[in-house]
């Protein structure tokens, strides 16, 4: 099962408004063997083990794991920032 966050939480790198530079972070996970791929996720910053929901909204056909998982129907969107 790969979960992912069920909203955008307010201090999300993905929102309009964020001044931290997504391409620098999005680097971090991209794979550099596939331009427009990654070889994992962003995880949530309020978790340890759940998908950012803007890294799934922009990414989440882009990563191996988000692929397969969609496909077999094994996605789970859970509330882990009682901020959001």
């Amino acid at each position: 099962m790969l979960t992912v966050q069920r909203r955008l939480c307010k201090t999300c790198i993905y929102r309009p408004d964020s001044a931290l530079d997504l391409t620098k972070l999005e680097n971090d996970v991209r794979d550099p063997n596939m331009s427009g791929y990654f070889i994992g996720s962003r995880i949530c910053h309020h978790s340890e083990d759940v998908v950012c929901r803007g890294f799934w909204n922009a990414h989440r056909n882009h990563f191996t794991a988000g692929q397969i998982a969609q496909r077999l129907g094994m996605v789970r969107f859970v509330d882990v920032d009682t901020l959001a």
